[in-house]
C-alpha cells in the first residue's frame, strides 16, 4: 500500500527530459485496445453514496442531497469518488504524477498570493494525490461536456472544440519542456503571465488577447473587492458589544463547548507550525468565535469551521479549517502516522498551484485532520452558468492549460508527452470516454433523483 500521495521514486522521475518521453511512449504501446474504453449502466448509486456519507456529518446531508440535486453538473461535482472507484476498474496508462484529484471546472479560480498578486488556478486538492494523469484530464473533459449541454451548446461544435482541448493539454506540456525548470518553479499564474507565456501555444496567441479579459472582468472585479471587510460584514454582526458570527441552521452554526475547545487547541498548534512571519502576524489576534459553516457541494458534509480572529486595535481576520478525509484510491487508504491528510493536502497545494495562500496550513485533532486558509480574501470564480459558447470555450482552455502545468510540476511529467505522441489518436480515444461517462453521470443522476422522490 502506498502511504503518501506524493513518493516519486518508483516514478521514472530521475531521467533527464528526453528518456523520460521515450519511456512514455513505450508506456503507450503497453496498454491495450480498451483503454479509454467505458461502458455506462444503470445502477443504484445511493449505495455507492452511502460509503462515503458515512463518514460525513448525519444533519448535514440533507443540505448535500440538496446542492446536488439541482443539475447534472451539480450531481457530478458532488461524487467524485464515484468517478474515482469507476476509473480504479478501468484500464490506466501507468504513468502516475501528482493530481489535483478533482479538475472539474468549478475548481478553478482567483486567489490573493503571499505578495498580494491576483492570481487564477486550481483551488481545490482535498482528493489530491500520487495517480495516473488521465484521471485529471477525464475529469476535466466530462465537466466541461455537462456545462455545454446544460447551455444547450451545438453538440458536434462542442465535440470537436474539446478535441482542441486535449490537444492543448499535449501542447502545453511540450511548451513546459522549453521553460527553465527555476522559470517553471517561481512563476506565478496571474493573468499576465498566462496570457504571455501560455498564450505562446499555437493557435492561442489572438484568443488570448481578445477575449480572454471580457470574459473573466466581472470575476476580477469580485476577486479585488473580497476581502476581510467584507467577509465581517456579510458573515458577522455586534451583539450586546460583542461581535459574533451570524447564525443560518444547518449550513452556519455555532458549536459545542467541547468541539470550540478542540478546534481552538487546533488553531495553537496550526500557528506554532506556520513560517516565521505568519506566526508573528497571528501572534496579534485572538480567537473571540468559531462556527461551523458549509460551503461547496462536494465538501458539504465534512466539518468546516470558521474563526474569527481580532487584534487590540480591532482588526478582524477569518480563517476556514476545513476537514481533510481519508484518500480513496484503488481501493486503498492512504495514510501515513507521521503525514496527516490535512498535511498532504496542504503539500500537495504547495506542489499544483503556482502560488499559495499565505495562510495555508494543518493542524490535527483527536479524531479528525484538518487544513486551514485564509476564508473568502482575494477569491472568486468565473459563474459557469452565464458563460455562452465563446467564453466556455476560452475558459475551458485556460483551464486545461492550468491542469497540464499543475501536472508540469512532477518531475517525470515528459512521460505524458511520450504517451501522447505514441498513442494513436489520443484526442478521439479519450472523447470517446468522454461521451460513454457523461451517459453514465446521467444514469447516476436519474437513480439518484428516484431515490429522494422516493424519500420524499
Amino acid at each position: 500500500m502506498i502511504n503518501t500521495p506524493y513518493t516519486f521514486q518508483d516514478t521514472d522521475a530521475f531521467k533527464s527530459t528526453e528518456r523520460l518521453i521515450i519511456k512514455g511512449r513505450f508506456f503507450a504501446t503497453a496498454v491495450s485496445d480498451s483503454f479509454n474504453t467505458f461502458k455506462p449502466k444503470k445502477r443504484n448509486i445511493h449505495k455507492i453514496l452511502n460509503i462515503k456519507n458515512k463518514l460525513l456529518v448525519p444533519e448535514l446531508l440533507e443540505v448535500k442531497r440538496q446542492r446536488m440535486s439541482k443539475s447534472v453538473f451539480a450531481f457530478f461535482r458532488g461524487t467524485v469518488d464515484v468517478m474515482h472507484y469507476d476509473l480504479s476498474r478501468n484500464e490506466n496508462s501507468g504513468i502516475r504524477v501528482l493530481v489535483g484529484g478533482d479538475a472539474h471546472l468549478g475548481n478553478f479560480g482567483f486567489y490573493g498570493s503571499s505578495e498580494g498578486q491576483l492570481l487564477f488556478d486550481m483551488n481545490d486538492f482535498d482528493e489530491a494525490h500520487l495517480g495516473h494523469w488521465e484521471y485529471d484530464l477525464k475529469r476535466l473533459l466530462v465537466s466541461a461536456l455537462l456545462v455545454a449541454r446544460s447551455h444547450g451548446f451545438d453538440e458536434n461544435d462542442v465535440q470537436e472544440y474539446l478535441l482542441t482541448v486535449v490537444d492543448t493539454y499535449f501542447d502545453t506540456l511540450k511548451h513546459m519542456t522549453k521553460i527553465s525548470e527555476m522559470k517553471r518553479f517561481i512563476l506565478p499564474n496571474t493573468l499576465q503571465n498566462i496570457t504571455e507565456i501560455f498564450g505562446k501555444l499555437k493557435d492561442n496567441e489572438e484568443y488570448f488577447q481578445e477575449s480572454f479579459n471580457n470574459m473573466i472582468a466581472k470575476s476580477i472585479k469580485k476577486a479585488q473587492k473580497s476581502n476581510s471587510k467584507l467577509v465581517i460584514e456579510k458573515y458577522t454582526e455586534v451583539n450586546d458589544g460583542q461581535r459574533r458570527f451570524v447564525e443560518n441552521k444547518p449550513v452556519t452554526q455555532h458549536i459545542s463547548k467541547k468541539d470550540y475547545k478542540s478546534v481552538a487547541r487546533g488553531y495553537e498548534k496550526y500557528k506554532k507550525n506556520q513560517r516565521s512571519d505568519v506566526r508573528l502576524f497571528l501572534e496579534d489576534f485572538k480567537i473571540i468565535d468559531i462556527v461551523r459553516h458549509s460551503v461547496g457541494v462536494g465538501s458539504v458534509g465534512t466539518l468546516c469551521y470558521l474563526i474569527l480572529l481580532r487584534d487590540l486595535d480591532s482588526n478582524y481576520l477569518v480563517l476556514q479549517a476545513k476537514q481533510a478525509l481519508p484518500i480513496y484510491n484503488n481501493d486503498e487508504l492512504y495514510f501515513d502516522s507521521k503525514v496527516s491528510q490535512g498535511q498532504n493536502i496542504v503539500n500537495s497545494q504547495l506542489i499544483l498551484q503556482s502560488a499559495s495562500d499565505p495562510f495555508l496550513g494543518a493542524f490535527d485533532t483527536e479524531q479528525y485532520s484538518f487544513y486551514m486558509r485564509q476564508f473568502k480574501d482575494m477569491k472568486s470564480s468565473i459563474n459557469l452558468d452565464k458563460l455562452d459558447f465563446e467564453s466556455f470555450k476560452d475558459y475551458t482552455k485556460v483551464c486545461v492549460i492550468l491542469l497540464a502545468r499543475a501536472h508540469s510540476h512532477s518531475p517525470n511529467y515528459p512521460l505524458i508527452i511520450g504517451f501522447g505522441e505514441e498513442y494513436a489518436d489520443i484526442a478521439n480515444s479519450l472523447m470517446n470516454f468522454t461521451n460513454s461517462y457523461a451517459q453514465q453521470v446521467e444514469y447516476d443522476f436519474e437513480s439518484f433523483q428516484k431515490d429522494l422522490k422516493d424519500e420524499g
